[in-house]
């Protein structure tokens, strides 16, 4: 997995939560973990919960909060998540 957003990084690789918003960390724990355990990008089509949904450059979009979102990259071919990245919308 590989991810655009520093303080994003530091939280997936590391643990540190320092440099994200703490708000945001209770719903970017179980949607990192959902990512880690996706295999095919068709798994994200049921997450209404989530407002996923796919965006014209073929990357997908996770509602985190209302100005928040993480975006990514699905490679179905080997079910790998890349370029995920934690993007400020407003």
């Amino acid at each position: 997995m590989s991810i655009r957003h520093k303080g994003l990084a530091r939280f997936v690789e590391k643990g540190d939560s320092s440099r994200l918003d703490q708000r945001l960390l209770p719903k970017l724990r179980i949607q990192v973990s959902f990512l880690s355990a996706m295999t095919h990008s068709d798994e994200c089509r049921t997450l209404a919960f989530w407002k996923a949904h796919q965006l014209s450059d073929d990357r997908w979009s996770f509602h985190v909060t209302a100005n928040w979102r993480l975006t990514f990259e699905v490679d179905d071919r080997v079910g790998e998540i890349r370029i995920l990245d934690l993007e400020d919308y407003h």
